[in-house]
């Protein structure tokens, strides 16, 4: 369980500094991009 513990921490101290410290992409937003830029390209329907 420490184990688990531990790795969990340690994960969380790694992400945290990659957030700050690198341009890390807002996944939500590329997702709304990707599907307004599909939509966009899909052909009208009649």
């Amino acid at each position: 369980m420490l184990q688990s513990v531990v790795g969990f921490a340690l994960g969380n101290v790694v992400g945290m500094y990659l957030a700050q410290n690198y341009q890390v992409p807002n996944i939500t937003k590329k997702i709304e991009e990707f599907k307004k830029d599909a939509d966009a390209r899909k052909p009208a329907r009649q």
